[in-house]
C-alpha cells in the first residue's frame, strides 16, 4: 500500500465516520429495531444462484486491488449464501443499495478503532525510505531531491502527521539526510515539523552503544505538541546531544533547539 493511498483511506474513513457515527447517534431506536428486522427478513429469503447481495463487509482499502486503472474507496465484501472463496473487492459507488451494510461496518470499525482518527494518536514513528538519499546511491538527484519518488515519501509523511496531528513524532533516517544536497531534505523535515507547530529536536544515534554488533549511525528527527513534555532522561539527553562536531555546519544552530 502507498503511503499516498494510505493518507487518502484515513481522509476517506474520518468522512465515513462523520457521516454514520455522529448522523446516525440521532436514530431514534424503532428506527434501528425496524432495520434490524428488515435484516432478519432478508436472512430468510433465498437468492437465485445469478445473484450476489452483500452479507456484510469484512474489509477497507483506498488504491486499485482490481488493477482497474482507477484508484478509489473499496470494501472487501461477503456475499450473501457464498463461502468466503467468493469475497471480492468492491467500489463504494457500486454500494448503493446496501447502505445498511456499509453503516454497520463503519460503526463497528469505529467501536474497534480499525483506523486512526484526527487527534486520537499519542505517537507517529516512521522511516521514509533512504534510497534516494544514501550515499550508497550514485545516481541520487542533486538538484531537484524531491523529484525521486522515494524521497517524496518523506513529504507524504509530513502531511499524515499534519494530518493526524499526533502528540509524538519519531522519524528515522540515514545521516546523509542532513548532508545530502546540502541537508535539503533534512532541512524540510524539520522546517514542516516547525510550521505545524511541533517543538523539534534532531539528534544521532549509533547503534553500536545499544547493544547492536555494528556502528551503524542514524538521524532521529522527535516531535511534541506545545502541550508535550520531551524527556528529560539523561540518556535521552546524551542521545541528542551525541557529538554535536558530527552535524553538518547547516544545522549547528538548530539542531539542539526545542522549538515552541
Amino acid at each position: 500500500e502507498k503511503a499516498e493511498d494510505f493518507l487518502a483511506l484515513l481522509k476517506h474513513w474520518n468522512a465515513l465516520c462523520k457521516k454514520y457515527v455522529v448522523h446516525s447517534s440521532n436514530s431514534s431506536g424503532s428506527d434501528l429495531a425496524q432495520m434490524s428486522n428488515d435484516d432478519e427478513d432478508d436472512k430468510n429469503e433465498a437468492l437465485p444462484n445469478d445473484l450476489f447481495e452483500v452479507e456484510r463487509l469484512l474489509d477497507i482499502c483506498y488504491g486499485d486491488p482490481n488493477k482497474t486503472g482507477n484508484d478509489g474507496l473499496w470494501f472487501k465484501v461477503r456475499w450473501k449464501t457464498y463461502d468466503p472463496s467468493h469475497d471480492s473487492w468492491e467500489p463504494i459507488d457500486g454500494l448503493s443499495d446496501s447502505p445498511e451494510c456499509i453503516k454497520e461496518f463503519v460503526q463497528r470499525g469505529y467501536r474497534e478503532s480499525i483506523l486512526p482518527l484526527p487527534g486520537s494518536v499519542d505517537v507517529i514513528c516512521g522511516g521514509p525510505p533512504c534510497q534516494g538519499i544514501s550515499g550508497l546511491n550514485r545516481f541520487r538527484n542533486y538538484n531537484e531531491p524531491l523529484e525521486d519518488d522515494r524521497n517524496k515519501q518523506l513529504v507524504v509523511f509530513m502531511d499524515v502527521v499534519n494530518y493526524l496531528r499526533p502528540k509524538y513524532v519519531l522519524m528515522e533516517n540515514v545521516v546523509d539526510i542532513l548532508k545530502f544536497a546540502d541537508g535539503f531534505l533534512g532541512r524540510y523535515a524539520l522546517s514542516r515539523l516547525v510550521s505545524m507547530r511541533y517543538q523539534a529536536r534532531l539528534g544521532l544515534m549509533v547503534a553500536g552503544c545499544y547493544g547492536l554488533p555494528q556502528f551503524r549511525m542514524r538521524a532521529f528527527l522527535w516531535g511534541s505538541l506545545p502541550s508535550g513534555v520531551f524527556s528529560q532522561n539523561s540518556r535521552f539527553q546524551r542521545m541528542m546531544l551525541l557529538s554535536e562536531e558530527s552535524y553538518p555546519m547547516h544545522f549547528r544552530n538548530v539542531s539542539l533547539h526545542t522549538m515552541k
